[in-house]
This record gives structure tokens, sequence and C-alpha cells, in this order.
């Protein structure tokens, strides 16, 4: 006999609300009637949608602390839930160390407690392997296989796929297969065997396995229409997961509108469970009888359910619009037209359920370097994998719908071939898995999707929002396309789609939409590059001191995946070609513009997207701890010397900012180096004196003046050098006001063209690149970590070295920082960006993976988000959304500019400080490559100082 269970109670916004075991706050809150839980970067509302995680809009405070999933985080009796909205609240203050992780050593680690994972586990502990499962929810099971929590709110029994998953669940548990619940795997790397980091409320994770199996599942890909990031809009699994795992409806009526059966499972337990469905809207025509007929021989039962399905929407008056697909959502509903195209028809509803298909989890299989392929139909990258889930990299194994979507039996099957194949990789002896399975479920999904195909959906409207993070439409990734941006970063650089909580998740399948629209197909190299975290993760739980250092950590720069564009270059001769279009090589060309030089520009990759995009903006004056005194390179008298070159392109920023009518996002606002000891105190006054020779104000101040200027700063630190003329600027709006400007001054970028080899030709060059050959009397090598590699191809050595360095940034908060923050005996620079975030640097070591990307190391984060937050302590309550490495330099502290010895007419410009220096940098070496003249005072800082 069924009980009702007794409610607890927690605090929503200070009013109790009900809530019953097992409850997520999302369940509860929704039972309750409350949709909105906060407000995101424009003040839009942000509600739960995707039930799963992989939103984040569904970011809540619970207890003081900020960015907790709703979806994710059960209740507890007296829990202090309140609305988050990014731009206001405030967060809980954290300067502690991090937990030390537990070490686990295991033969096989397996990422996702799904019908793979776990099918693929029991065979593994069977055959005698030590396994470890690690998944993010609070039970086993995934999202197909997800148990009725214990404070289901219904009667009714359980269905076939619950009594399934329980089954498979007491399997694992008689198997003693260990499951660690609430693990958010953030880091994954091979090499020799793999390492992982997870981090989880009952304690993180250090794990290294001999192999991994990924059955990390997919999620679901929205309808991207307008309306649909409105808090009456759920996805069908958020939905679903409402309903099968704690038997709340969602309020009714209820549109159910997607592509598959998916969405017809969704109405009819709304059905069951007492709800109402408005409509099911489905974009399928589904007049293929012999579809149906091939789809019944593979697996009968579930055709006939979804016949019984049929027939319950019509003994309930449910109509059921196939060849019908969503055109928009308002409050009161949906407005939903034929697929084929005719008038539209609007259907009121309460909640609308959307789906738009799926897409692989593969952030993890990315870090780890796995090669992916265009998937089959919609071309959406997947890892490539056989049969057995076998990867690109030795070692490790993807099964399930992870690697591309199968269903529920195709997931088990693979995870049992799986198992065998890991069992056998380690040596073991597993039973023989037949692979008849997995082909019969396969031979289903191709029935059924033959039943369920329908033409691709229409492209979004202008209107339509495509990053629901960042607030950005469709019409304005269609603008920046028209404008010549030609692949997903470009797109990320340039309207900051895909820099929120979800990563990019969401945006990014609709911006490859939107590209081969415009004829910009892409490959799967030129998606994201993958980085750390996987999944947002707070600083308090990654933050771990490491030991401080001298000097920087040298790399050689490796080439870039990829390869070139066959379309040939725009020209074959300039006055001038600059290579390199970071923000040296975009200033040069600009000012050679100017002087109506015929100029053109080479870059290996995309302009402004190493270390010109990579960084975070500051706009340095005084000088950084580790350039002064014992820290910095040949004693610091350089970098001093640097100083007014500094000031004086501070200044031409500003001015360049007011010329060209743009929006940099500067700011002068000053900036704190801050002593955390009185022993600290005299490196600041002797750096301050030093500086001040040097035409550069900085002042010692006290604790009270420092908590004047900025109140977040840790009650710990008792003095600051305070230089006013610090500041910061959007390096994204600024370079690419930049480059318009020197478009319009007819200069000619040329992207996607490396410089495979200079030769001398007659009085002037020939620079070769895979598009073709420029020739030219003049070369400007701007190329940052690159530029002993073009020395070497005229035989002269520029003494210019590759040093990766990492930049993190955090989701969005009420204001903590007013002015950038550097440490005086730390690696750390810090500061607030316009948009909420906070962006958190200090040079700290990343390194060149095997495929030519800088990548961040796990150290570097853990190291430079303690020093952080122990700085400020309102950045300990934050969550990482991610991190990124780029290919800064290091020559001696100090800029090189001028002409190369013993090869006329080529000029070198290269600095370590290069976006501060970038503008006056460019203008100087433009000056010298063109007119052959120079500074005085930049005379220090030519090839002679070498000799």
């Amino acid at each position: 006999m069924w009980q009702r269970p007794e409610p607890m109670q927690f605090h929503w916004n200070g009013a109790s609300i009900d809530a019953r075991p097992g409850d997520s706050i999302a369940a509860a809150l929704t039972a309750a009637g409350v949709r909105k839980l906060g407000a995101g970067c424009t003040g839009q509302d942000r509600a739960m949608f995707c039930g799963m995680g992989v939103c984040q809009d569904c970011a809540v405070q619970v207890d003081g602390q900020v960015g907790q999933l709703a979806c994710m985080t059960k209740v507890r009796p007296g829990m202090d839930v309140r609305a988050q909205d990014d731009l206001t609240t405030a967060p809980a203050h954290w300067d502690g160390n991090a937990a030390l992780p537990r070490a686990v050593k295991v033969d096989v680690a397996v990422i996702g407690a799904g019908p793979a994972g776990l099918r693929a586990a029991l065979l593994l502990v069977g055959s005698g392997a030590r396994v470890l499962v690690l998944d993010e929810r609070d039970a086993t099971g995934g999202q197909y296989f997800k148990p009725r929590s214990d404070g289901f709110r219904h009667g009714t029994p359980k269905d076939a796929q619950h009594r399934a998953g329980d089954a498979l669940r007491a399997s694992v548990t008689a198997a003693g297969v260990e499951v660690v619940h609430g693990q958010t795997v953030w880091h994954a790397r091979g090499g020799r065997g793999f390492t992982l980091r997870s981090h989880g409320a009952d304690g993180d994770l250090s794990i290294t396995a001999r192999a991994v199996l990924l059955a990390t599942g997919g999620y679901e890909i929205p309808a991207v229409v307008p309306g649909w990031t409105g808090s009456n809009v759920l996805s069908i699994g958020g939905a679903q997961t409402l309903v099968r795992r704690y038997g709340v409806l969602p309020p009714g009526p209820v549109l159910v509108a997607g592509q598959g059966p998916l969405g017809w499972q969704l109405a009819d337990e709304i059905l069951r469970l007492g709800g109402q469905v408005a409509a099911v809207v489905e974009r399928a025509a589904l007049r293929r009888p012999g579809a149906v007929l091939s789809a019944a021989m593979q697996s009968p039962g579930l055709i006939a359910a979804g016949l019984g399905q049929r027939l319950r929407f019509a003994r309930a008056g449910v109509p059921v619009l196939t060849g019908w697909e969503l055109a928009g959502i308002s409050e009161d509903g949906a407005i939903v037209q034929p697929v084929a195209g005719g008038a539209t028809r609007t259907i009121r509803a309460r909640t609308v359920c959307i789906g738009a298909g799926f897409a692989p989890q593969m952030e993890l299989a990315r870090l780890m370097g796995a090669e992916l392929v265009a998937g089959k139909g919609h071309g959406w990258p997947v890892p490539r994998r056989d049969e057995d889930g076998t990867t690109s990299v030795p070692g490790l194994w993807i099964a399930g719908d992870a690697g591309g979507m199968g269903g529920a039996p195709a997931a088990e099957a693979q995870g049992a071939l799986a198992g065998a194949a890991i069992a056998r990789f380690l040596g073991l002896r597993p039973p023989a898995v037949s692979a008849a399975p997995l082909h019969r479920a396969q031979r289903f999904q191709s029935a059924l999707w033959a039943l369920f195909d329908a033409p691709p959906p229409k492209p979004p409207a202008d209107s339509a929002m495509v990053c629901r993070c960042e607030a950005v439409t469709a019409g304005a990734l269609r603008r920046c396309i028209a404008e010549g941006a030609r692949d997903p970063g470009a797109l990320k650089r340039e309207t900051r789609m895909g820099m929120g909580r979800c990563q990019g998740r969401y945006c990014l399948p609709v911006a490859l939409r939107l590209l081969a629209d415009a004829e910009q197909p892409q490959s799967p190299e030129r998606l994201f590059a993958p980085q750390l975290p996987a999944k947002p993760v707070s600083v308090s739980a990654l933050g771990i001191e490491k030991p401080e250092w001298g000097g920087h950590r040298e790399s050689a720069p490796a080439a870039r995946p990829g390869s070139p564009p066959d379309t040939p270059l725009h020209q074959d001769s300039a006055d001038l070609v600059v290579i390199g279009g970071g923000i040296t090589g975009i200033s040069a060309a600009l000012f050679a513009g100017r002087q109506g030089a015929n100029v053109t520009v080479l870059e290996r990759g995309w302009l402004n997207a190493e270390a010109s995009g990579g960084n975070a903006g500051s706009l340095h004056l005084q000088l950084l701890s580790w350039d002064f005194g014992q820290k910095a390179v040949g004693g610091g008298d350089l970098q001093l010397r640097t100083l007014p070159l500094q000031q004086e392109s501070i200044a031409l920023w500003a001015e360049l900012e007011h010329q060209l009518g743009a929006d940099f996002e500067m700011t002068t606002s000053g900036g704190l180096m801050v002593a955390e000891t009185e022993a600290q105190i005299p490196f600041l006054e002797q750096k301050a004196q030093s500086e001040a020779r040097f035409g550069i104000t900085t002042e010692i101040i006290g604790p009270d003046r420092l908590r004047q200027i900025a109140p977040g700063i840790s009650p710990r630190m008792v003095a600051a050098a305070w230089c006013p003329g610090e500041g910061k600027i959007n390096p994204l709006a600024a370079s690419r006001a930049l480059v318009a400007e020197a478009r319009a001054q007819g200069v000619c970028f040329e992207e996607q063209a490396p410089v495979t080899g200079i030769a001398r030709a007659g009085d002037g060059y020939e620079i070769t690149t895979p598009r073709g050959t420029v020739r030219a009397k003049r070369i400007v090598i701007a190329a940052g970590g690159w530029a002993s590699q073009l020395g070497r191809m005229l035989g002269a050595d520029i003494p210019v070295k590759g040093a990766p360095l990492q930049m993190v940034v955090t989701e969005r908060t009420a204001p903590v920082l007013p002015c950038l923050v550097a440490h005086a005996d730390r690696h750390l620079t810090m500061k607030q960006t316009r948009a909420g975030t906070v962006l958190i640097g200090g040079a700290w070591t990343a390194e060149t993976g095997p495929g030519g990307q800088s990548r961040v190391l796990p150290e570097s984060l853990e190291g430079n988000l303690w020093v952080a937050a122990r700085t400020v302590p309102a950045v300990g309550g934050l969550r990482v959304l991610r991190s990124w490495a780029a290919m800064n330099i290091d020559i001696d502290g100090a800029p090189l500019i001028g002409p190369l010895p013993g090869h006329p007419g080529v000029t070198v410009a290269a600095t370590a400080n290069g976006y501060t220096l970038g503008p006056l940098m460019g203008r100087e070496v433009a000056q010298a490559a063109l007119n052959g003249t120079m500074r005085q005072d930049i005379a220090a800082f030519t090839f002679e100082r070498f000799n």
C-alpha cells in the first residue's frame, strides 16, 4: 500500500516551502509553483530547463553559496535557498585551502553510471578488474534508468523501464561495483595511463587509471525559436526528470514539441499522473508503414507501446499534430506551423516542452585527445570509435550515447562489448560477449528514425536567442559571419557566444549550422578548444597553495591542428608584409596603412586568437612582482626602462578609442599591488622609488586607504602600492575595432596563411604560404612565440621564446573588484570585467599539448585560484567557468624592436607585455620598416643589446 511521504520544509527567499524526501530544489520549487530562479546577464529570467546540469540556468544561492544547480542539489531540511541575480548577488567569502583530493588508483575508471557504464562495470568486476564508477547524479541509472525518489508523489505502479533500472542497480550492488555519486569530473588527461580529477560534496578525488571508459551519455539540443529561453519552457528530458523521478507535474496544460518518441513518452506519462496535455507537436509526418513494420520486427514491445500512447492521446482528447513544428513561444503558449510551410497556429499552454535532437557529452573525450569525425546524418562531430568503443587514444573507450546517440539498449550492449575489450587490454580473461544485441538495437534505431524522419529544421529567426547564457541572437551571429567571422572561435570572440555557464553546449551546434548555411562548413578541429574545468567548479574546491618561482617557464610553440583552405591569397605583392595577426601586427598594419603603404598581413591561424586574444586586457603601468628585484630576469633594469613606453601606449589606446569612435571597454581605474606581511612592504617601497625615476606615480598606502579603494581585499593584506594610471581594456573589442580601421585603410588580412618559407628575391623577399606567395620589399615579423621559427627561415637567430600562460574566468557576480589587483610576493593579476566576470591570471605556466594547442595545467589552475581567493575572498565563493592557455613570449623581460641584423628590410617587434604595448609597438615598427627611423628612447630595445 502506497503511503504519501511526509513533507519537510526549506526556505525559498525567506518563505517556507514543502519538499518530499529525495527532492531536488528544482522539483520542490516546481511543485510549489515557483519557476523563476534568478536573473541573467540582461536581467532576463533564469529557470530550470534541462534538468541534468547542462544548461546551468537553474543556478541559485544555497546557504550563502552561489552557483548551486537547483536541478542537481537535494533539498535538506531547513536549507536556505535564494534566487541568484547574476549581476547583483554577492558570493560567500572563502580564502582557505581546498581539501586535498583523495588519491585513488584503479584499473579502470568508468565515468557515467547509466546503462553503458553500469553494464561495462559489471563485466569488468566479474573479470577481476578494480573498477571505480563516477557519476554526477545522486543515484545510478543515468537519464534513462533514473529511479523514483523516496518522496515520489504518486502511487502509480512502476513501469517496465523503472523495473529494468531497478534490476540493473540490484545487479551492480550485488556484484560489489564501487560507485561514487555526486562527482563532477573536471580534468582528464592521458599519457602513461590516465589522470582524472573530480569534485564532489563528499570530497574530491584524484584518480589514476590504466584505462578509462567514458559513458557520459548525451544531452538534448533545444529547438531555437523566439521565446525558447522563457521560464515556462523545459527541455523534454528536463520535464521527464520531474515526472519520472519525483512525480512532479509541470504546470498544465503542457505542450510537447519535438521529433521522436521521447516527447510522446513524456506526454503519456503526464497523462498517467493526472496532468493536462495541450497537444503533441511532432515534426515527422509518420507516413512510412514500412518503417513501422521494420521497427516492430526488431522490438515489437516498443512499437506496441507507441501505438498504445497514440490510443491514450485519442481517448484523452489530446491533439497530435504530425508534420508540424514550433515557430515561437510566448508566455501563453506556442506558435506552431507545418514543417512543409503554411499558416501558423497558436496553442495555449502554461508549459512548453521542447527538443530538437541530441549531442554527445564529449568534453572529457576531447580533453584526452580523442579524434573526432562528422556524425552520420546531422554532421555534428562525434568521437571516432569502433564497435566495442575503442577510440584513437590507447586505453580510452567510449560507450553509449557519449559517442553518438543510439538509445539505451544499444548503450547497454556496447557497454558490455567495451567492458570485454578493456578486460582484454588489461590482460584479463572476460567472458565472450556477442555483438548481436548491439546490431539488433542499431537496426531498431535505424527503422525508428526512418519512421520519425523529417526535413532539417528551418534556420532560426534573427530574433531567436542562440546563446541563452550571454543573450546572443541568431541575427547577431549572422551579422558577424557577414562581416568575416569564419569559425566558432571568431564568433565567440566577437559576440561572447559560448562564454557562459553552459560553456557553449547549446549555442555551438546552432553556430555550426549558421556557418554552414553561409558556406563555411567546419571541420572538427575548429570547435572551441577543450578547456578546464570540463564543467563549472567552485574556486573553493580547486584552490590549493603551490610554490612560487622566478622568471618564465619556456616552451617551444608547435603547429596548430587543421589545414589551410584552398583559396589563393588575395594579392601576390605588397609594399609591406606583416607576419602575425596579434595586436602588434594589427597595429603595425594599421599605422603602415595610414602612411599609404600597401600592406598584407599573414596570420597562421585567426586574427587576435593567440596571446592577444587570450590575455586579460590589463593595462599595466607598475611592474609586476616577478619583474622587479630578485625574481626579475636580468635584474629588472630593462623592465624599468619599459615603463615610460607603457605609459605612452596606454595614452595611445585612449587616443585610438576616441579617434575610431569605438568602445574598447577601457577604463583607467588604477591598480593595487598588495602586501600580505610587513616584510613585503620594503619591496613595494623600493619598487615605487625605482618606478618614480622613470616618471611613474606609485603610492604606498596602508590598510585603511587600501580598503577604501577596494573593500573586497582580504583583511590579511596590510599595505599596497597604488598606481592610479593603470587600467583595463577588452582585447576582443579593441582588436576588432583596429582591424576594421586597418581594412578601411586598405590593409589585406589573410587568415589561415602560415608562412612556410622566406627567401631573398632581388631587392625584396618572397614569403611563401600553402595558399600562395607574396613578394614585398619589407617584412615585419610580429609573430610572438613563433618569431624564432621565422628567423630560422632566414638563417637568423631571433631570441624570442614561447611561454604558454593560462587565464581563468569566473561566473558573473556583483561588483567585487573596482581596479586591477596584483600581489607583492605571488603570481597574480586580477580584475573584474564589464560583464561582471572575474579574470584571474599572473603568468602561471601552461604547456604545449601533443596536438599543438596550449593547454592549462591543473596544478597551475589550483595555485592561481588559491592566490586569487586569498587576496579577494569573495572570489573564493564563485565558480570557475573556464580557463584557457595562450602562447605568450619570453625574451629578457623587455620588448624587442628593430631591424633584423644582416637582413635589410626585415624588422622585428615582440613583447611579452603585448596588449599594453601593442599599439605603440605597432606604430613604431611600422615607422622603422617604412622609413628606416627609430626613436632614441627605443634604441635600447633593439638587437644590439644581445651582442
